[in-house]
């Protein structure tokens, strides 16, 4: 498949993980099949905007070639100046911030009126859970009755924090993350490689795009001072209520749903080396000789918090908008606790 258009690279196209996808999808939209709501969902990084962005380019394009918008006809010049008349994106007035149900109530005009180019009308959503119950059901009753030729594209980091009536009328699009030779081969030919690669590549969970971001130098530093700052925390040597308030509001180039997720994949780490026996690099294993107990005995407590900061990860995300310090206190004290006996 292609890379991107050399027309002008202005128009994304799949990455190499995606071909399955954007095969089927191409198949069922020349066929005049495709259904009018997708829901492109897994985890963040994966690059399911960038697919969603191809995909409406596409739909758009006058004159598609090789399954890929051509990049020269009207339709992606005014798709690539962001003036497309049958293309609205709609997403968060501020990063992290909700889909307002006024922004949902908008589409009524957008959807209700005939295409300029009697063509399709597409509107990109994202990320879908951010919407709160009323902006949900204001969508629904778009997707109930449907306008002809208007294709909803949902992107979701988190579909479970979506109504279920919402995902029932949206064909779902899973975007599972790749192999890990696909994962490194695309890194490596972004310049980012060898051990940085698989240990970013680690830390995002496998997520290339995400990997990438947390190789950048701000990343690194904040997930690094994150977790010696939890490290202290373990000793005693710092307040669970002062180290809150310090990472509420994270520095720039990482996210508090990140840094939650870092955690995350610091407790697997921990149970993963008790549990098999396994070398860890030295940040875990000194936070495991300050564990209370041996043995997968003592992993209990471990797998409840792993539960509880994956639960905290979803309430951020998931647009229920909790109070940030309270959330970070309460999880900072069950740290300390479980290292406390």
């Amino acid at each position: 498949m292609p890379d991107i258009n050399e027309a002008n690279t202005r128009i994304p196209s799949p990455l190499p993980w995606q071909a399955e996808a954007w095969q089927r999808l191409g198949a069922q939209w020349r066929a005049g099949r495709c259904p009018h709501a997708l829901l492109l969902s897994g985890a963040g990084g994966l690059g399911k905007r960038r697919f969603a962005e191809a995909f409406a380019a596409l739909v758009l394009c006058e004159q598609p070639r090789e399954g890929l918008a051509c990049g020269d006809c009207r339709g992606c010049r005014l798709w690539q100046a962001g003036s497309h008349p049958d293309f609205l994106r709609v997403e968060p007035e501020k990063p992290g911030g909700p889909l307002k149900v006024e922004q949902i109530r908008q589409l009524g005009g957008f959807v209700g009126r005939t295409s300029g180019r009697e063509g399709a009308r597409v509107v990109w959503l994202a990320p879908a859970e951010a919407m709160n119950v009323n902006a949900a059901n204001a969508l629904l009753k778009n997707l109930e009755e449907p306008a002809p030729a208007v294709l909803f594209l949902l992107i979701s980091d988190a579909p479970s924090g979506l109504l279920p009536t919402i995902r029932s009328r949206c064909q779902t699009v899973p975007f599972p993350a790749p192999s890990r030779d696909v994962a490194l081969r695309w890194l490596g030919e972004g310049g980012l490689d060898g051990q940085g690669a698989r240990r970013a590549l680690d830390l995002a969970g496998g997520a290339p795009l995400l990997a990438l971001e947390l190789a950048e130098p701000e990343a690194s530093e904040a997930r690094e001072q994150f977790l010696g700052d939890l490290t202290e925390l373990t000793q005693g040597a710092s307040s669970p209520v002062a180290l809150a308030g310090r990472w509420e509001n994270p520095p720039e180039g990482v996210s508090l749903p990140q840094l939650l997720k870092f955690w995350q994949h610091w407790v697997a780490l921990m149970m993963r080396a008790r549990s098999c026996d396994l070398t860890a690099d030295e940040q875990v294993v000194a936070l495991l000789q300050r564990l209370p107990g041996s043995g997968t005995g003592s992993l209990q407590p471990l797998f409840a918090f792993s539960d509880q900061l994956q639960q905290a990860r979803q309430g951020l995300i998931g647009g229920s908008n909790p109070n940030k310090r309270l959330l970070l206190e309460e999880l900072m004290i069950r740290w300390t606790r479980l290292f406390s006996g």
